[in-house]
């Protein structure tokens, strides 16, 4: 999409509409009607358009239309996930410097970098657990990307996911068996408890330090997600937990290289691979593992939004009763309709044109998932939650291309399974109170859904 007579940056159209504040929390955890009408205005109006956040030192590219979304994640050689990978990475970096290793605060305040170069300094300083050395899967191109993502993936095999059937069922068994008919129960919390316990099952975490070795994870995922609004305190907070977690992964990695490390569990499979020739480095053998744990955690608020549309739209769930094999499909429509990642940024490498507008070389591109996937030109009735619909073409919630989700498979077959065995013990439930929900720029799920099982 790139050619001859590209319009000058000067000659960008300017549309009047109501923006979304893509960057401000606020703006994901109003009224989901008015957000929803505010990002369609955008996208009829202007689908690629120069967006400047109050406070960021630059503007930024958003593409709300599912098939620039998909030109983007399908050609990594014009779009770079090196210099950033979500709008949080474009903050002013005095309003975010303090959440970041002493290596990256000090490259940042020597100056004399580009706008490019400051948001690879921020995302790699985030990501890297305090190692200037660490290679991290979300901000790596081909090749290397992949040869970074080859190891993961033996932990994610099909095949593996496959045998995993009968074990994801166990679990849901036993936590469903312990929901009481009729009394108020938060979903999030016990049935949304399901696939954290299966992650760190698959990492090979001893039961009795489930709960701690989640919480921990858990502020590995706060220290990425840059909050310009995060006070020192807070920040200090997170980082003991984050170098708690460090510390237990690297005893973990070491207990399973002195015993031979010959399981399918991830941390046996990591204690016995190759990477550059030599053992998988420490950073990024504790990334594989947060993946893990981050996976579990994405999965609990799926599964949290399932049963949040399957009480909102009865009619929906009793179709799922009478016809289960749709169970897979009311999956991909929650995540369609209630997208658990927002976006995904890249940088040009090139200037080139999309949507009719110029992109230069080094400018930062946003996808906006929660757009695309209410595209009117793809989805039919976009607004409606509806278990039936076709999928011929997917939805944008696990990404596209090299940086697609890398626990896809796992998340749905976790999902599917699980709510088979619900339906089938508790076919009915309503909502017992108001859910409540967390969103930050990056991320949304549910923090409780009190709800009330049929007798």
């Amino acid at each position: 999409m790139s050619g001859p007579g590209i319009p000058a940056r000067s000659e960008r159209a300017v549309v009047q509409v109501k923006w979304p504040a893509w960057e401000d929390a606020a703006f994901y955890l109003q009224e989901p009607a008015a957000m929803y009408a505010s990002i369609a205005a955008q996208r009829h109006a202007a689908p690629v358009y120069w967006y400047e956040p109050p406070g960021y030192p630059n503007g930024l590219w958003v593409l709300s239309k599912w098939e620039h979304q998909r030109h983007v994640g399908a050609n990594p050689e014009l779009f770079s996930s090196k210099y950033g990978f979500a709008i949080g990475d474009a903050s002013d970096p005095a309003t975010v410097v303090h959440q970041l290793p002493e290596w990256a605060r000090h490259k940042i305040e020597e100056g004399n970098l580009s706008a490019a170069e400051t948001r690879r300094a921020i995302a790699h300083g985030k990501l890297s657990m305090g190692d200037p050395n660490f290679e991290s899967l979300m901000i790596s191109d081909p090749p290397r990307h992949g040869q970074i993502r080859n190891v993961l993936m033996k932990a994610l095999r099909p095949s593996l996911v496959r045998s995993l059937k009968g074990r994801i069922a166990e679990i849901a068994d036993e936590f469903v068996a312990e929901l009481e008919p009729g009394a108020e129960t938060d979903f999030v919390t016990t049935v949304g408890r399901i696939p954290a316990a299966l992650m760190t099952e698959l990492i090979g975490v001893p039961r009795d330090m489930r709960e701690r070795f989640i919480e921990m994870s858990s502020a590995q995922m706060q220290a990425i997600t840059i909050d310009p609004n995060r006070d020192a305190a807070e920040a200090k907070r997170i980082q003991g937990l984050v170098e708690e977690f460090h510390h237990y992964c690297d005893e973990l990695l070491a207990e399973r290289r002195a015993s031979g490390a010959d399981g399918d569990d991830l941390a046996s499979i990591i204690a016995r691979s190759e990477f550059d020739g030599g053992p998988v480095p420490s950073g990024m053998a504790i990334s594989y593992v947060h993946t893990f744990v981050n996976a579990g955690e994405t999965t609990r608020s799926l599964l949290s939004f399932v049963a949040l549309a399957l009480a909102q739209y009865p009619d929906q769930r009793r179709l799922l009763v009478e016809r289960p094999e749709l169970i897979g499909n009311a999956v991909e429509e929650t995540l369609r309709v209630y997208p658990l990642n927002w976006s995904g940024c890249r940088t040009a490498t090139q200037e080139l044109e999309l949507g009719g507008q110029a992109i230069g070389k080094d400018d930062y591109v946003m996808m906006a998932y929660v757009s695309a996937n209410r595209d009117e030109d793809v989805w039919d009735r976009p607004d409606d939650f509806d278990v039936t619909r076709s999928f011929d073409r997917d939805h944008q919630s696990f990404g596209y291309g090299e940086h697609s989700c890398p626990g896809a498979l796992l998340a749905r077959t976790d999902s599917t399974i699980i709510f088979e065995r619900l339906l089938a013990r508790f076919p009915d439930w309503e909502l017992a109170g108001v859910a409540q929900r967390w969103a930050n720029p990056f991320l949304q799920g549910l923090g409780t859904l009190p709800v009330r099982f049929g007798t």
